[in-house]
């Protein structure tokens, strides 16, 4: 069975091919920013996706072999589960709030290309969508706010943070009850979660916001600053989100938010580079401790996965700043494929139940 697993990020879209369980093939596509910002709905966003994905996967898979298509969404109206990508599905996600359109435009990627598959090879090619459960795992206490009718719903990398987990049990010999850790995804956004026996009970959730900014997201920021330029009159609420969710961070300072470009200047003596790198390692190991202490102390390990955990100097920054707590790691990405993989061969064996959404019973 060959399987085409893809995550749609906010800059990025990464896909992996597996043939009968072995990944065969992973990529990352980059998007520039400008081009994104023109796709108002996720339709757009999602053909502009796609067409770019199958530039890179017509060349180096058959894609009238593949089987399944599995897309990870944390879109807030889904609740968790593995669902049909259909029509309907397709229909209710093709609107929304703007910094969740690569998400909803995963779901009509997954939907067009598994259309296309089957109408042009007479072939039974079935999508699904994965939405990891996160907010029922939170703690209660995790998901209050100092403001009264505010309450967090974190969105974070779940997938690659339970991946790196699982990855550690596996190669300790210990089950996933029986681990603590703190994770860190290191990526075009960065999420920090604290595991514990079985759930990631607090993360922070970068597209809100929180936490440390990123290749791409603003972080934490001063709230009465925030809030002044949010009514300053020089931005619209469109351009405002995007400051902090697709232009915030490196690229803000930088005007990049390539690992490859950061990577290079740094490694070539760019004083301003290595100030931000470091600043940024700072920022991490903070909320590194903010989790150590949701785990109480009792943290086995740090994790440092995702894209940028191949950046040693970067991750050497971070492990510098937080061996107090506890040894460090780095499990490089790719993982999340693996869990994906996972659930469409599961579904695929019928040992898992396939959902059809239903908006009037979420």
């Amino acid at each position: 069975m060959k399987i085409l697993a893809f995550i749609s990020k906010i800059s990025t879209t990464e896909f992996a091919v597996f043939d009968d369980g072995v990944q065969v093939l992973s990529r990352s596509v980059e998007h520039p920013a400008p081009a994104l910002h023109t796709c108002l709905e996720p339709k757009e966003e999602g053909q502009f996706r796609l067409n770019a994905m199958l530039e890179v996967l017509d060349e180096e898979t058959d894609i009238k072999l593949v089987d399944m298509i599995a897309t990870q969404v944390e879109c807030r109206d889904l609740p968790c589960g593995i669902y049909l990508i259909d029509r309907h599905l397709v229909d209710c996600f093709s609107t929304g709030s703007l910094e969740e359109n690569h998400q909803r435009a995963a779901i009509f990627m997954a939907y067009t290309l598994a259309e296309f598959i089957n109408d042009s090879y007479d072939a039974e090619c079935i999508p699904i969508a994965v939405e990891p459960a996160i907010e029922n795992e939170i703690m209660r206490d995790a998901v209050l706010s100092g403001l009264k009718g505010i309450t967090r719903t974190p969105v974070f990398h779940f997938f690659s943070q339970r991946a790196a987990a699982s990855i550690f049990a596996w190669e300790n010999n210990k089950g996933l009850n029986d681990i603590r850790l703190i994770i860190a995804h290191l990526g075009t956004e960065i999420s920090v979660g604290a595991y514990d026996r079985g759930r990631i009970i607090d993360s922070n959730s970068p597209l809100d916001g929180e936490g440390p900014f990123s290749p791409s997201t603003s972080g934490t920021l001063p709230t009465d600053e925030l809030v002044d330029l949010c009514f300053s009159g020089k931005y619209d609420m469109d351009e405002m989100l995007a400051k902090v969710t697709t232009e915030g961070g490196l690229t803000a300072h930088l005007g990049s938010w390539k690992l490859s470009a950061v990577q290079e200047a740094w490694r070539e003596g760019d004083e301003r580079t290595r100030l931000l790198v470091r600043a940024m390692a700072g920022r991490v190991a903070k909320e590194i401790g903010a989790r150590a202490a949701a785990l109480r102390g009792m943290a086995e390990e740090i994790i440092l996965t995702g894209p940028w955990a191949v950046f040693t100097e970067f991750t050497d920054e971070i492990e510098s700043r937080v061996r107090w707590i506890a040894s460090t790691r780095t499990c490089l990405y790719g993982n999340e494929f693996f869990m994906l993989a996972n659930a469409a061969t599961e579904i695929f064996r019928g040992n898992i139940k396939l959902f059809l959404y239903d908006k009037n019973n979420r």
